[in-house]
């Protein structure tokens, strides 16, 4: 269910925000009217999407700022897995009864409200936020933020594109555009632009989300980050063990521990004994302990006979 994931909870979380004035319950209206509203065959307007949350701001958006309620209907076919379809229709005759004079011939926008592809835009910060926060309604989306950090919004063609992402950045982002099988979109990719754009748009409960899951994170690949490099460092060191320990063998095959000073003997034995040992810890299991740059010097001495009796 959608609902059930990261991106459905940011949008219920912004569809319970309804804006303070007319204007941005308007420039709301505008922006959800651009990314999922259409114009029906005879007249009329409707609205879809796949989250019950926006299905009901629409509603609550209508009844708002014309005074009716357009009619509903759902779909559950659960196409794809992907959960219901929520229609809202709205005719004239319907906003007729609130008062609202139909709109001239061709006209294919709702009476009333701002139209970005005909040049108005959001002057109010309030009102950008309003407008951007409905077209995300309509059409975003958000990764969650285990899987990656990836927001974007997939409108109907170049116009809305191009209205959508100059609004994005005079609210100070930085949106990329890109072609998705559904239409022209925008994207944020940076994991502090997705957060941003989240907290202008009043979703701060998902914030706070994304933000607890970006320490989380962090936390566990800097644990694996150490684990793997201790792990690094350990096989290094085993295989350098089991080297000196051929190397040790090879030498004392050639001319017996008898030949070996009793200095370098010690280490050769312990080595032999723990290959998996560093040289400081190697130092400590000899009697008396001797330090890492003691043992790493008779473990050098060694090498070098054994190298020098290869030779021969």
């Amino acid at each position: 269910m959608i609902r059930d994931t990261f991106s459905g909870r940011v949008k219920e979380e912004l569809a319970r925000i309804l804006p303070p004035d007319a204007g941005a319950r308007r420039w709301e209206l505008a922006g959800l009217w651009l990314a999922c509203g259409q114009q029906e065959e005879g007249g009329g307007w409707s609205w879809r999407t796949e989250t019950a949350a926006t299905a009901r701001l629409i509603f609550r958006l209508l009844r708002s700022e014309y005074g009716v309620a357009p009619r509903l209907a759902v779909d559950r076919r659960r196409r794809l897995g992907r959960g219901n379809i929520y229609t809202l229709r709205l005719d004239p005759e319907t906003l007729a009864q609130g008062g609202v004079p139909p709109p001239g011939t061709g006209d294919g926008g709702l009476p009333g409200l701002p139209d970005p592809l005909a040049g108005d835009r959001p002057r109010r910060q309030r009102d950008r936020e309003a407008f951007l926060r409905g077209v995300f309604l309509g059409a975003g989306s958000v990764t969650d933020p285990e899987r990656g950090y990836h927001a974007e919004i997939v409108l109907p063609g170049p116009s809305a594109q191009a209205v959508v992402a100059a609004v994005m950045r005079r609210l100070g982002l930085r949106p990329g555009r890109a072609r998705r099988r559904g239409g022209p979109g925008v994207y944020l990719k940076e994991a502090d632009q997705i957060a941003d754009l989240l907290g202008k748009l009043g979703a701060h409960q998902a914030v706070l989300e994304m933000e607890s899951r970006r320490v989380v994170k962090g936390v566990r690949n800097q644990v694996n980050r150490l684990v793997n490099a201790e792990t690094a460092n350990l096989r290094k060191a085993v295989d350098a063990g089991l080297r000196q320990v051929r190397a040790i063998q090879r030498l004392v095959e050639e001319v017996g521990w008898e030949a070996l000073p009793p200095s370098l003997a010690d280490v050769a034995r312990a080595r032999i004994e723990h290959p998996e040992l560093s040289l400081r810890e190697l130092g400590q299991t000899l009697d008396p302990p001797l330090s890492k740059s003691a043992v790493g010097h008779r473990i050098r001495r060694l090498q070098a006979l054994a190298a020098r009796y290869g030779k021969g």
